[in-house]
């Protein structure tokens, strides 16, 4: 799903949010599909906007989820909505809804003719993790990169394996670590872009 309104260009940095709902874990470790929910769709898609990044890609294969972005997306971007607020159809223009991360990966080297670093989040340890200031490296080289975040009990062992690399997990300052993707979302941009960019 294309979400392009006619906005005038802009110049974005390489780094996009891919937000997954499948395959994730639930709370017993089962496979399943996330439900997609308003919050996190208007607030990523805010955050993508006031960083400038390139998209994001929301992932579902349920194609009722997909349907409900898609509304979202129709009455922000409608007259009725951009007359009670202007700028969220303008953070939603960036919303992409694809089935699975095979998609986000085939549009970004379609059309960056590069294939995209996969970068997700984990707090176990594996040996490809890496830093912020790697991740800031490649954005600043124009390279694409796709930070992959998970949903429900955390992303899939199948899909993890599929990840180029892994940022060290937000540590907090407590023995509490219940963020929601939201914030996390936000305090990793944050750290990837700063005011460096």
């Amino acid at each position: 799903m294309d979400n392009s309104n006619g906005q005038s260009e802009r110049r974005h940095c390489s780094l996009s949010i891919a937000l997954m709902h499948y395959p994730m874990y639930d709370r017993e470790y089962k496979v399943v599909t996330t439900s997609i929910t308003n919050l996190d769709i208007h607030d990523i898609a805010r955050l993508s906007r006031t960083y400038n990044l390139s998209d994001f890609w929301v992932i579902t294969p349920i194609k009722a989820q997909q349907e409900l972005v898609g509304r979202i997306i129709k009455y922000w971007s409608s007259d009725a909505g951009r007359s009670y607020n202007p700028h969220r159809g303008d953070a939603l223009s960036l919303v992409r809804v694809v089935d699975d991360i095979e998609n986000v990966v085939e549009i970004i080297h379609n059309r960056e003719g590069k294939l995209p670093k996969l970068i997700a989040t984990d707090a176990r340890p594996y040996p490809n993790m890496v830093n912020y200031e790697f991740v800031k490296d490649l954005v600043r080289a124009n390279e694409p990169v796709v930070l992959v975040l998970g949903t429900g009990h955390g992303i899939a062992y199948e899909m993890i394996r599929r990840m180029d690399y892994f940022l060290a997990p937000i540590r907090p300052n407590g023995d509490f670590n219940h963020l929601s993707v939201r914030s996390a979302a936000s305090i990793l941009v944050d750290r990837i872009i700063g005011d460096s960019l």
